[in-house]
């Protein structure tokens, strides 16, 4: 079986980065009709999306956004419930999303102040159900804890569920109690557009005891001699080679080129972006990109520390660093971008705190061997 991706933070770093790239999964035979799959590789459900979306599994999350330029997103995530300690009698999904889900959106927003939405006669029908279990719905508002003042509408549906583990086979290697949470996050200028599309996501949701295998994979690679020790990480369709370490694990499940360190999961992964006008400069994308982190990152985790002048393939470009922070852990990234032919190419090199610095000699090998066509 292809690798069975980690469950990591959700992170918009690389969507940020997506501009008009087409939508990265194709709709497979059990989808839905007018809907993909949008399922990472090894979950133990099937998550889909309208074709109309963009579907995202980078990070090892299923998910999908609507519009990259407004925070839109859908995803899936499980978190072991076997701890989660309740009254008897009590609603466990409604306690785990009031006493867990909750707060994490009350950070985010101002004055940590939400306000219920009330006007939810559409979603009765499925309110009470994900999948095959029973679940909570809830819908609340509130604005976000920035200068924009935007208001967010946060739609979660929660289900706690036996959920399963495989290994790299596929085969079955533990299964204990799980929550399960559908998280719909909009701008209220988009919701009315989106919701019953989200609707549909929650319908279409279903709990198997199978890991999710792609049909195929999503490219192929280039036919193209790598430097001694690397190997080749994209395909012929892109104006660009991109090679890494012969010894990491390349992820071809997606049409995002990127590529992992066994060990830890350091990444590296490469996005093409085309601006919609003339003349936008590195400094201005990247500050785009990070405005954007800003609004959608809780208080505090998201931290810029610098950037130097850098090279990639044969164009000048400017290398990022910043932090991201949930969950009490830190992650780090630097981001390198250049402009080539009118395209913004960001590579972007992810690590725990802890591992960064130790693969640096891997990612200065992977920038030197960087090629532009």
């Amino acid at each position: 079986m292809k690798r069975i991706a980690k469950r990591v933070v959700t992170l918009l770093v690389a969507l940020l980065s997506v501009g008009t790239l087409a939508s990265c999964v194709k709709k497979e035979n059990d989808a839905p009709d007018g809907m993909m799959t949008a399922t990472a590789v090894g979950a133990d459900y099937r998550f889909y999306a309208p074709t109309t979306w963009n579907a995202n599994t980078l990070y090892g999350v299923s998910g999908a956004y609507r519009d990259v330029g407004e925070q839109s997103t859908v995803s899936v995530n499980r978190y072991p419930s076997s701890g989660f300690e309740t009254e008897e009698g009590e609603n466990r999904n409604a306690a785990y999303w009031e006493r867990v889900c909750l707060p994490l959106i009350r950070e985010r927003s101002l004055n940590g102040e939400v306000t219920e939405f009330t006007d939810d006669e559409t979603h009765a029908a499925h309110s009470d159900v994900l999948g095959d279990a029973s679940a909570v719905y809830r819908h609340v508002t509130a604005l976000t804890n920035d200068e924009n003042r935007k208001t967010l509408h946060y739609v979660q549906v929660v289900a706690e569920r036996e959920g399963y583990t495989f290994d790299e086979a596929g085969n079955l290697t533990s299964s204990e109690p799980y929550f399960y949470v559908l998280s719909f996050t909009v701008t209220d200028s988009l919701y009315g557009y989106c919701v019953g599309d989200a609707d549909k996501m929650i319908r279409a949701f279903a709990f198997v005891k199978e890991p999710y295998v792609p049909e195929d994979y999503a490219w192929k690679p280039a036919k193209v001699a790598a430097p001694e020790g690397m190997k080749i990480a994209s395909s012929d369709e892109v104006a660009y080679r991109f090679f890494v370490p012969q010894d990491w694990v390349i992820d071809r499940d997606q049409r995002i080129f990127a590529a992992y360190e066994p060990s830890d999961r350091t990444n590296v992964s490469v996005v093409p972006y085309m601006p919609a006008t003339d003349g936008m400069t590195v400094d201005e994308f990247f500050g785009m990109a990070s405005d954007l982190m800003q609004q959608t990152a809780d208080s505090g985790s998201y931290e810029q520390i610098g950037y130097t002048d850098a090279m990639l393939g044969s164009q000048k470009a400017k290398a990022y660093d910043f932090t991201y922070t949930v969950g009490g852990k830190t992650y780090r990234y630097r981001q390198i971008i250049a402009v080539y032919k009118g395209m913004f190419y960001t590579l972007t090199y992810t690590a725990s705190g802890a591992s960064f610095e130790e693969h640096m000699d891997a990612l200065n090998a992977v920038t030197a061997a960087f090629v532009f066509r």
